[in-house]
């Protein structure tokens, strides 16, 4: 052995010895016992809920909670708002613009708000997955929901260009 490691072992048995002396004299151990944690009694509470058991009384908040128990909803909890008015929400909202498409290869790709997107793709701002490419229409999935909503193929009026049936008079 070298004197470096008998002198780490020589270290190690004095803190041993050091450890096991102080554990022996009680100096790890509290000076003063503090007392016992004081118990309240609680048999006379106990005996008074146990004596309105018996009887069957309920409080004054207990019978409100079960007269309220048996009226019918007015409306579902879970829900803040009726469908009707959530459908009307999605159609009142902005949509994206369909404005063309390209059909080259397998994919067809749509032009929508001056981006090119192909099917399965999030558009620009994320509210909004493509779903399927027509010609004339795209179909749009809107974050959180399962049904897809159409959006048509938007005509572009050329300049100068007037309607026929309000050019004719």
């Amino acid at each position: 052995m070298t004197s470096r490691e008998k002198v780490l072992l020589g270290i190690v048995a004095v803190a041993a010895i050091g450890a096991g002396v102080y554990f022996v004299s009680g100096a790890a151990s509290p000076v003063a016992d503090s007392p016992p944690p004081a118990r309240p009694d609680l048999t006379a509470l106990i005996a008074s809920v146990q004596v309105n058991l018996k009887k069957g009384q309920l409080t004054d908040r207990e019978e409100r909670i079960l007269a309220a128990a048996a009226t019918p909803w007015a409306r579902n909890p879970l829900r803040d708002r009726p469908l009707a008015a959530r459908k009307r929400e999605v159609e009142s909202t902005q949509l994206p613009q369909y404005t063309g498409f390209i059909n080259i290869g397998s994919q067809p790709i749509a032009i929508i708000d001056g981006r090119d997107y192909r099917a399965g793709e999030m558009i620009e701002g994320g509210e909004f997955q493509l779903s399927e490419i027509h010609s004339d229409h795209v179909k749009l999935i809107r974050r959180g929901a399962t049904d897809p909503v159409d959006v048509p193929l938007e005509q572009e009026q050329i300049p100068g260009s007037r309607d026929q049936t309000a050019g004719a008079s």
